[in-house]
């Protein structure tokens, strides 16, 4: 087992997720993942004590990613969660496998991303691109433990940075690695300090999130996507104001219930999230009309961004406004790449123990979520250096013209 820094890329991967860093699902979910990266998202609290649970490790590494004899596993963590760090490498290693450790630190982050010249930050890692060619798995772990210097770093800088990471990607987009995004390094009073959260009620929902029956969100997640991909034309609604149509016409659904089954597997969709529970379709390019209006907030780079307002004609974004910190993002978009004015997913939450208003809003039953931008990560078409997404709350959504869901309650049977 080896040891070394990987600071200079780590927490680019927020924006522009292209997996040095793993962390495109909380703080900074302006990116994408990787259509060909099969990845399990683990979201637990973990606070950088020695594993708890090796269970869960050993789970993670033997059935997840099915690490064994003749891999080579990078595992990629900050520096308070070392000691989850270790437990994977040394239960990979168990297997008969390599591990190399990468270790990333808050402060060495913060220093280059806000001190260091723009042409330095341009430049992709060769350390990064050459441990690519190298690994046949991946484990990130989130972090960084502490946002708040996230909201300090200039526009100028997050293009650098994406810029930077751009031939990861591209690289990373043509192998097919099993990856695990292990979220745990997000739960953190710091990052609950930053984003208004109750740091207790936050890992107590973590925790009951988790402990839920996986085998009633599978059949319900299996419900509903037969039904999307049965329907032509999906029409999402709410009391703030959204109201959105989306062209459907057989696109294949992804359930996220957790279980990797063998129906998953044929569609491509070795992926699941913990806490999990959601439904992901990829609608038809250039089929949105309408007004989409979010009513929760998403953490996002240190900030709360509330109030999207989206309005689109003929397939394509034409307004992008909103509330709070709202500019935020749109100055991100203004400077993105590629078909970022398309609509890039509509997700339909299953989880009924998660709650609104933490970092996983699209897992909430009784919730929709859509994204704009880049979907190949869903196997969908649409490419660009931005993807966003932010949710309603109690929507209702007809199936060419047939409810499935008002006002926030699913009815189905």
């Amino acid at each position: 087992m080896q040891i070394i820094d990987f600071s200079n890329h780590f927490e680019r991967q927020t924006l522009y997720p292209h997996l040095a860093s793993g962390i495109g699902r909380c703080d900074l979910h302006f990116g994408l993942m990787p259509q060909k990266v099969h990845i399990i998202s683990i979201c637990i609290s973990y606070m950088g004590k020695p594993m708890s649970s090796p269970k869960f490790v050993k789970s993670v590494v033997r059935t997840c990613l099915r690490i064994g004899k003749g891999d080579k596993v990078i595992v990629f963590a900050w520096r308070h969660m070392i000691d989850l760090a270790e437990a994977f490498a040394l239960e990979c290693e168990r297997t008969g496998a390599m591990a190399l450790i990468e270790l990333g630190t808050d402060e060495l982050y913060y220093q280059k991303a806000l001190n260091l010249p723009l042409e330095f930050l341009r430049e992709s890692s060769p350390f990064s691109l050459a441990l690519l060619e190298v690994a046949t798995a991946n484990i990130f772990i989130s972090g960084p433990e502490d946002p708040e210097r996230l909201k300090l770093i200039s526009l100028d800088r997050w293009n650098a940075m994406i810029e930077a990471d751009k031939s990861y990607y591209d690289r990373l987009l043509e192998k097919t690695l099993r990856s695990a995004q292990i979220t745990l390094g997000y739960v953190t009073p710091q990052r609950a300090k930053t984003y208004g959260f109750d740091y207790r009620e936050w890992k107590e929902n973590i925790q009951a999130a988790m402990d839920v029956r996986y085998q009633g969100m599978q059949v319900l997640g299996k419900k509903i996507a037969r039904m999307l991909e049965k329907a032509g034309e999906v029409h999402i609604t709410t009391t703030k104001g959204t109201d959105l149509a989306l062209k459907l016409e057989g696109r294949t659904a992804l359930i996220n219930d957790g279980v990797i089954d063998d129906d998953d597997i044929e569609k491509g969709a070795d992926f699941t999230a913990l806490p999990a529970g959601h439904v992901a379709v990829v609608p038809k390019e250039s089929s949105a009309s309408g007004i989409y209006v979010s009513d929760v907030p998403e953490a996002n780079a240190g900030l709360s961004i509330r109030d999207v307002l989206w309005k689109f004609n003929d397939g394509k974004l034409t307004s992008f406004d909103g509330g709070e910190n709202v500019e935020c993002v749109k100055a991100l978009w203004k400077e993105a790449s590629g078909d970022k004015d398309q609509i890039g997913s509509l997700t339909i939450g299953l989880n009924p123990k998660a709650k609104i208003g933490f970092v996983y809003n699209q897992i909430v039953l009784g919730t929709a979520t859509v994204s704009l931008g880049d979907n190949r990560e869903l196997g969908g078409k649409v490419e660009s250096s931005f993807s966003f997404h932010c949710t309603v709350t109690k929507p209702s959504i007809d199936l060419d013209g047939k409810p499935i869901m008002k006002n926030g309650k699913l009815l189905i049977p």
